[in-house]
């Protein structure tokens, strides 16, 4: 059956009627030919109008409407499955927002490296490496000295005595010629080297040594032979004025002096180089190391000029000292002597060793004057800082925590150690910081329940 006029029209599909609204009508012509304009459709809500309407839109050649609501709502339902699939996470997975740094997690994974990042460096492009040695000449040598401050005389006292101290507490000579190579030394090496020696000639022998073996180092970096000839000519011209505060400096000049020689700082010929030592003194000091240079057949042997003393001892044989100082000190009791002995060994880091020695020596012998001799050292040599508190406490408590093998031999150790402890405290050179570190003193054992009770069985048979 042919379909009416009426169902073809519903029978049309959208497609068919968006082209329809989309052709221009011809313009009405009225009876007299007169043809009038198109009439524009007003857009908004009318009651009544037909919906179609709405999709006319101003102009022939514009977008209908219809087709952009299309796009609109397949963009707003695709977002609608996106959020219906990621409702309540945050975006990004948490690697997005202000104030975010990364993904939870990110800080494991490999890190990325920028390649204008300084510290870049790419094994793809280390093979295309080629390591050239490359000596630098006289010109950027010199360049590179006169970028460096030029040290003045003056500046001595400021700059490099203090250094020069430093060494004698910590023995590093890297230090010093670290410092010095801080410095344009053109000018001043003369004056430097005897501005060092007159700095040694002042202190101990422990000094001198490390002293010596500081100008053989700066003769392998930074001296030269010419440089140390100088200095000590030098050296010897301001002895006159070295020797009002040390009068012993001109036989001191000359075992520094023999001492160079033998580390090859020195010619051996400069004993009978002809410079200027009219005075009496320079020629003190020259005839001090020509004696000490000729009757040591090997110059080695004038490597230990100095004394092996201190820090320069094996433990084992700086225990023999000390051991030797105390069994001295018990046979003497010259309390003046046993210090000076101490002093001299120049080891402060290591008087917690004389504490335990002298503690232990004490109660092996088990009298009552090897304990007053022992109270009466430690209180002199306490209250003059020589022991400082820190090593007496730790020579204290070396021998607390032996005193159960020391009882295997001496059964009293526990008594005489608080008869030790109770004198020193009076003396008021021992704390109760030290008293509390001692251990308990025997007690009567107390015998357990069953042991009472057996012996009441016994009793009462």
């Amino acid at each position: 059956m042919p379909l009416s006029e009426t169902n073809n029209k519903q029978s049309k599909s959208i497609e068919d009627l968006i082209a329809e609204l989309d052709a221009p009508k011809a313009p009405e012509c009225s009876d007299n030919g007169h043809c009038g304009e198109v009439r524009k459709v007003i857009k908004g809500k009318r009651a009544g109008s037909n919906n179609l309407a709405k999709a006319q839109s101003f102009g022939s050649n514009s977008e209908p409407v219809l087709h952009k609501n299309i796009i609109i709502s397949k963009k707003y339902s695709t977002h609608a499955k996106r959020s219906l699939n990621n409702r309540g996470q945050p975006k990004k997975n948490g690697a997005g927002g202000k104030g975010v740094w990364g993904a939870p997690g990110c800080e494991l994974e490999e890190a990325y490296l920028d390649t204008k990042d300084p510290n870049y460096d790419s094994e793809e492009e280390a093979d295309n490496v080629v390591m050239v040695c490359v000596e630098s000449t006289e010109s950027q040598q010199n360049q590179t000295k006169s970028n460096l401050p030029e040290l003045q005389t003056s500046e001595f006292e400021s700059e490099i005595k203090l250094v020069i101290l430093e060494y004698f507490q910590n023995g590093d000579a890297f230090e010093v010629i670290d410092t010095l190579k801080m410095f344009d030394l053109s000018k001043v090496k003369a004056q430097l080297v005897s501005y060092i020696l007159s700095i040694g000639l002042e202190h101990n022998n422990t000094s001198k040594e490390l002293l010596s073996r500081l100008l053989r180092d700066l003769k392998l970096e930074l001296f030269t032979e010419d440089d140390f000839v100088a200095g000590f000519d030098l050296l010897m011209k301001n002895l006159d004025d070295l020797v009002l505060d040390n009068p012993e400096a001109p036989q001191t000049t000359g075992t520094f002096i023999a001492r160079a020689i033998a580390d090859k700082v020195l010619p051996k010929e400069f004993l009978n180089h002809e410079v200027e030592r009219s005075d009496e003194k320079s020629m003190k000091a020259l005839d001090s190391a020509r004696v000490l240079v000729n009757i040591n057949d090997h110059l080695f042997q004038l490597s230990h000029i100095w004394g092996n003393k201190g820090g320069f001892l094996a433990v084992k044989e700086l225990t023999d000292k000390i051991n030797e100082l105390i069994q001295e000190y018990y046979d003497s009791g010259d309390a003046e002597e046993a210090i000076r002995c101490l002093k001299d060994l120049n080891v402060p880091h290591f008087h917690h060793e004389f504490v335990y020695e002298i503690l232990d020596f004490t109660l092996q012998k088990g009298t009552e004057n090897a304990i007053n001799l022992t109270v009466d050292l430690l209180e002199r040599l306490c209250k003059t800082v020589i022991i400082t508190y820190d090593q007496l406490k730790i020579g204290f408590t070396r021998i607390f925590d032996l005193l159960p093998d020391i009882s295997l031999d001496v059964p009293n150790a526990n008594n005489l150690i608080e008869t030790i402890l109770n004198q020193s405290h009076s003396k008021g050179f021992v704390n109760e910081a030290i008293m509390d570190l001692a251990p308990n003193r025997s007690r009567k054992r107390f015998v357990s329940e069953g042991d009472g009770g057996r012996i009441k069985d016994e009793n009462s048979q």
